[in-house]
C-alpha cells in the first residue's frame, strides 16, 4: 500500500510545474499609475488582478502577526508544509463528517495563488504541497510572507493588503 500511494505521489509531483521562486515578482500584475507633473494620481489603471504591491517593511506587524496566528500558526518553524496542522485537520474533519477546516500552510496557499488552480483535488494538493517545499528552500519566510500579503484575494476585487486596504480604508 506504501508503494501504490508513493508511487502516485511521485507521478503526480513529476507534473507539477516548474517554478523558479526567485521570479516571484513576475506573476505579480500590478496596477499602473498616471500622475501628473507633481506626481499626483490622475488614473489607475486596472490589471487582471486589481493589485499594489508593497514591500513587508511597508506593511504594519501586527497585520503580519494576525495573518500567521490565524493562517498558519506554525509559519516560522515548517519547511512549507504542516504535518502536525494537516493530522489535526484530518481529525477535526473526521469528528466533523465534513471539511471544516484546511490545512494549507501561507506557503502552501502562495504555491496555489501563482501557480496552480484553486479546484478540490487530491493532485492538486500534492503539487501544492511540493512546490511549498521548493518556494521554501530558495526564499526566506520574509520574503514568503511578503509574496502571500500580496498575492491574497481579500474581496471586492482586492488582491494583496495593499490593495485591500485603499479598498476599504482609502488608506
Amino acid at each position: 500500500a506504501a508503494g501504490i500511494v508513493g508511487g502516485y505521489v511521485l507521478a503526480v509531483i513529476k507534473t507539477a510545474p516548474k517554478i523558479d521562486p526567485t521570479s516571484i515578482d513576475d506573476y505579480l500584475h500590478q496596477n499602473s499609475y498616471i500622475l501628473d507633473e507633481n506626481g499626483n494620481v490622475i488614473e489607475k489603471l486596472l490589471t487582471v488582478q486589481n493589485r499594489t504591491s508593497v514591500t513587508l517593511d511597508k506593511i504594519p506587524k501586527n497585520l503580519q502577526n494576525a495573518f500567521i496566528a490565524i493562517e498558519d500558526e506554525r509559519f516560522i518553524d515548517h519547511i512549507g508544509v504542516d504535518i502536525r496542522g494537516i493530522m489535526s485537520a484530518i481529525v477535526d474533519n473526521i469528528k466533523a463528517g465534513a471539511t471544516v477546516r484546511g490545512a494549507s500552510t501561507i506557503t502552501q496557499q502562495l504555491a496555489r495563488n501563482l501557480y496552480l488552480t484553486h479546484e478540490k483535488k487530491l493532485d492538486r494538493k500534492i503539487k501544492e504541497a511540493y512546490l511549498a517545499i521548493q518556494i521554501e528552500k530558495q526564499l526566506t519566510k520574509e520574503q514568503i510572507l511578503e509574496a502571500y500579503l500580496n498575492t491574497s484575494y481579500l474581496g471586492q476585487c482586492a488582491y494583496g493588503v495593499q490593495e485591500a486596504a485603499q479598498t476599504y480604508f482609502s488608506k
